[in-house]
Order: C-alpha cells, then sequence, then structure tokens
C-alpha cells in the first residue's frame, strides 16, 4: 500500500512540474456491483448510481497524447426486503442494506481527436478501494469497513466546445481486498455522462 500511494504522489507532482493548466471533470450514472463467495443471509443491491470526480492534464501531445490525473468516486447499494419472523409481535420485518465504495484513483489516458469537435478517450486507473456495509439481519445489523486494491480500464466518447466537454462514458472495475462477507473479489460495471472544464 504505501509503495501504490508513494507512485501516485510522483506521477501527480511529475504531472503537475510539466503540464498546463488542469482540466476539471464530473461524471455520474448507473453501477452495478458483483462479489464473488458471498455468504449465506447477507443480501445486497447489485443497481446502484456513482459520482465521479477527476482533475486531469495533458503532460504530452507527440508522439501519442497523453493525459495524467487522479479522480475521487463514491458508488452506493441500497436494498430492503420484507421476511417473516414467525413469533414476533410484528410477524414481517422489513431489513435494509446499504454497501458503499469510495475509490481513489490514479488515472492516465490517450485523447485521440476524432474531427469536428469528437474525440474518444482510453483511459485507465487503479489505486485504493474502500468499502463498507450495513447489512440487517433478523436480530442485528452487519457493519463492516474494508480496503482492497482496484483497476479501471474505461473509455469516454465525447465533444469539445470552447472550454467544455461533454459526452458518455463506460467502465469496468475489478477488485481484491477484504469486502467482508461479501467476499475478497469485487467487479463494478457503469455507465453514464460526463462534463470536462478546461481554463
Amino acid at each position: 500500500m504505501k509503495t501504490l500511494v508513494a507512485l501516485l504522489v510522483v506521477i501527480l507532482a511529475a504531472t503537475v512540474c510539466q503540464a498546463q493548466i488542469p482540466a476539471w471533470s464530473v461524471s455520474a450514472g448507473y453501477s452495478n456491483f458483483n462479489v464473488a463467495h458471498q455468504h449465506d443471509g447477507v443480501f445486497y443491491s447489485k443497481d446502484g448510481g456513482y459520482v465521479d470526480g477527476d482533475v486531469s492534464w495533458l503532460v504530452s501531445r507527440r508522439p501519442i497524447p497523453l493525459v495524467l490525473g487522479a479522480g475521487l468516486s463514491v458508488s452506493g447499494y441500497h436494498e430492503s426486503e420484507d421476511v417473516f419472523t414467525p413469533g414476533s409481535f410484528f410477524p414481517t420485518e422489513r431489513l435494509f442494506s446499504d454497501v458503499d465504495l469510495v475509490a481513489l484513483e490514479g488515472r492516465a489516458g490517450i485523447p485521440i481527436q476524432l474531427g469536428g469537435g469528437w474525440f474518444v478517450t482510453p483511459r485507465i486507473g487503479g489505486g485504493l478501494l474502500i468499502d463498507t456495509y450495513a447489512i440487517d439481519n433478523p436480530n442485528f445489523t452487519r457493519y463492516h469497513t474494508g480496503a482492497a486494491f482496484e483497476i479501471r480500464p474505461a473509455v469516454q466518447l465525447g465533444y469539445s466546445f470552447g472550454m467544455w466537454s461533454l459526452g458518455a462514458e463506460t467502465s469496468y472495475m475489478a477488485s481484491w481486498g477484504d469486502f467482508g462477507r461479501l467476499g475478497s473479489m469485487g467487479g463494478e460495471f457503469r455507465f453514464g455522462i460526463f462534463a470536462r472544464f478546461k481554463f
């Protein structure tokens, strides 16, 4: 973990020294989260939403345009279900499940101009993922906070006009670490829209 943090600091420091004024972007949309080796009695929603903030710098134009930066993203998965509890004063009990993911990523992308203001940017990110959940059981609630390593390939398709860019993005995250009773590996698919502002 210390090596990963040190590498991220070096990349960002080198970027700031060499690059121009940064571009800021925000994106949001649909996300789908799946885990491996889930324990019985632990339920969660696979469908949720995400919000992502990003800062990036164009560090080279030739021979290949290269954008480096960092992003912070949050996604949430919330579910409820009714269970029958025999012998209880209220025989039907509503249980809730809240699963949240927070990712801090270093990112690298290659913007490709398509002409007429259109562009496509393949990108890869990687870094620290913090996962938390509070999942009800009939007589208690399970709480967990864990950490994992994640890699997120992504692609953005957009249109630039002046200092602004708008478009759509999709990505898939693979992660390995401590998800408590949800297992040790997770995957997250995203599809959303983004807006970018460059000074």
